[in-house]
């Protein structure tokens, strides 16, 4: 096997850029559009998942490599439908948008801190009594946290 040559090596890492900027932008309009007014943009999870199979397609990557992320999101997306809205429908989309782009490990490390900064937030509100057992917290915020915070980690 032949070493990278410096061209595709800044090649490489101009297409891991982009594709960590368009996440973070994804995540950033989905995250105010969830906090705002409780909705996710049906456009941009369109946009962004027909830019992810692209991406997935162009880069090379397996199908076996998009299990995990993608199993995740449709078991979620099985859940929305089951508790009939109490997980959001929207937010089982981004999560499928995620794994179409993201690696198993991103994704994995998103997910998990996303959740843990979402029950930890929840905690906080039920203690100091600002919300009750049925008080709708939006995900998609805590999502891009916990991107942020896996890019800061890897």
């Amino acid at each position: 096997m032949q070493p990278l040559r410096l061209t595709e090596m800044m090649k490489e890492e101009t297409y891991k850029m982009i594709r960590e900027v368009s996440v973070l932008v994804f995540l950033a309009v989905n995250a105010w559009t969830d906090s705002q007014k409780r909705e996710i943009s049906l456009l941009a999870v369109l946009l962004f998942a027909a830019g992810g199979l692209l991406w997935s397609l162009q880069s090379g990557r397996s199908i076996f490599h998009a299990l995990i992320p993608l199993g995740t999101g449709m078991v979620v997306l099985v859940l929305a439908v089951l508790t009939r809205g109490a997980v959001g429908m929207g937010d089982a989309w981004v999560l499928l948008d995620l794994g179409i782009v993201l690696e198993t490990g991103e994704f994995l490390i998103t997910v998990c801190l996303g959740v843990l900064l979402s029950g930890g937030c929840a905690m906080i509100l039920l203690a100091l009594k600002k919300a009750g057992r049925r008080t709708e917290i939006p995900f998609v915020p805590f999502l891009l946290a916990g991107y942020v915070g896996g890019l800061l980690l890897y």
